[in-house]
């Protein structure tokens, strides 16, 4: 899911914003899109959909075969604000992402990206380290993947059977616009006799441009990184990693 996080927000912009017109320009970049995707996604084609109100996101769930979990906490204001949720979804997880509704004009410069995706895995000393919650691991971790001087590497417990969870902070990731602040928690699951793991990868991406223009800054207020953090409890609370192995 990470590899395609950029293709996959520009192609809902695009799509639901300019919508469904016939235009030739509008089907060669759709089609360039729907080729992108199904290269980072394993040849499968991931789809896209949006939704119209919170009563149908808090419906949904983001769930396959290793794992299930609410949506995050939404109100009315993200669609009469904001966009409105989308989402991009294939085998692999789901991405929901929130962006203000010039993305198209001005790109992405005030957005909230949520990203699941999960892999089953041997069980060995990194997992059992995350298990005992092995303080010397963890700060091996951070040393390893020192992506700023802001970043922070800590455990947390969540879930409804309490897993160990790995949460890694960091303000201005390199790779994404300045101004993105992301928090990923990565939660594992261990069978009972201990030879494999489950893992569900939760990151969760705020992006304020310092170029935001003058105009949208009061928007800013509202949709901040903490309200991201907790519209994400509701996700965090519900997450049930399955038993079959």
């Amino acid at each position: 899911m990470k590899k395609y996080f950029k293709i996959g927000l520009v192609a809902i912009i695009w799509i639901t914003l300019s919508g469904c017109n016939s235009n030739t320009a509008s089907h060669a970049l759709s089609d360039a899109i729907d080729k992108a995707l199904v290269v980072t996604s394993g040849n499968k084609p991931a789809s896209r959909f949006h939704f119209t109100g919170p009563e149908y996101i808090n419906r949904w769930y983001f769930s396959n075969k290793n794992y299930k979990m609410n949506a995050p906490t939404t109100y009315q204001k993200d669609w009469v604000k904001m966009s409105g949720w989308r989402g991009v979804e294939d085998f692999q997880g789901a991405e929901l992402i929130l962006y203000f509704k010039d993305a198209l004009e001005y790109g992405d410069l005030l957005s909230y990206a949520i990203n699941v995706s999960s892999s089953v895995g041997e069980y060995g000393e990194r997992a059992k380290a995350i298990e005992t919650r092995d303080k010397s691991y963890i700060e091996n971790v951070r040393k390893k993947y020192q992506y700023s001087k802001n970043s922070k590497t800590y455990y947390e417990t969540h879930g409804k059977e309490n897993y160990p969870c790995i949460v890694n902070e960091v303000i201005n990731p390199k790779t994404l616009v300045p101004g993105t602040i992301t928090q990923s928690y990565g939660c594992y699951k261990f069978n009972t006799i201990r030879n494999k793991y489950k893992s569900v990868s939760i990151t969760l991406t705020y992006t304020k441009s310092p170029n935001l223009p003058e105009k949208y800054k009061h928007l800013a207020k509202e949709y901040t990184y903490k309200d991201l953090q907790k519209r994400a409890k509701r996700m965090l609370d519900s997450l049930y990693i399955k038993d079959e192995w």
